[in-house]
């Protein structure tokens, strides 16, 4: 997927859970939802080093000891592993095969559902998000 239909599923997942996790974790969320594609940015392999569990531990780890020193409330570094694990769902859902286990398994997964370019997909996650995130952060009861 691309950035808007990232950030729009971390949205659309999270944010009927506002009312027990807070608009700030749903918001980070949102924010960290582009970290895996750091490796972009890093010219390493795309979806292999940063598309994984170990790397959303590792960076859950990292926030958390940045936040405590930031003096922002540690649990919110949870927001991070919640960001780059939905990141993870949602680009298994895609045609490009990845290891989502690596280091431990280097299988590679790909439901092929649609392309990670499909601009319906993205936009659609990115409205429907938005509109999820806009409801709940206004006080309207979860699903749940």
């Amino acid at each position: 997927m691309n950035r808007p239909g990232h950030v729009g599923a971390t949205l659309l997942i999270l944010s009927p859970f506002i009312p027990r996790l807070g608009v700030e974790f749903v918001a980070l969320a949102a924010i960290f939802s582009m970290l895996p594609d750091v490796d972009l940015v890093l010219k390493v392999r795309h979806r292999e080093y940063t598309h994984n569990f170990t790397f959303a531990a590792i960076m859950t780890i990292l926030f958390f000891f940045l936040f405590r020193y930031w003096n922002v409330p540690e649990m919110l570094a949870l927001s991070v592993f919640a960001a780059v694990t939905i990141h993870i769902a949602v680009d298994a859902c895609t045609m490009q095969k990845f290891p989502p286990l690596f280091p431990f398994s280097r299988k590679r997964v790909a439901l092929r559902l649609f392309r990670s370019d499909n601009s319906v997909v993205n936009a659609g996650a990115f409205i429907l998000g938005s509109i999820a995130f806009v409801y709940f952060a206004g006080g309207g009861n979860a699903w749940w």
